[in-house]
């Protein structure tokens, strides 16, 4: 065989996938733990979520404002 030919190879057959078992059943400390650490994460979205408002907010106030300036900006333009 030369460099430049690929030898075609035939790829084993895939092991047949067995069902997997039930996940076993969260001891109390486990469950405790899992519901701390959810209450935690939506602790810390509500956060990001807020900070999001007060910033979409502020620039809306902001575009607003500028808005309003253009506007006395062009009415002034008309009058001269």
């Amino acid at each position: 065989m030369s460099e430049n030919t690929v030898a075609a190879e035939v790829a084993p057959a895939a092991p047949a996938v067995e069902a997997a078992a039930p996940a076993p059943k969260a001891s109390g400390a486990a469950e405790t733990l899992v519901n701390k650490l959810k209450d935690v994460g939506i602790a810390w979205a509500s956060v990001g979520l807020s900070s999001g408002k007060v910033a979409l907010e502020s620039t809306a106030k902001a575009l607003a404002e500028t808005a309003k300036s253009l506007d006395e900006i062009t009415n002034k333009l008309k009058q001269s």
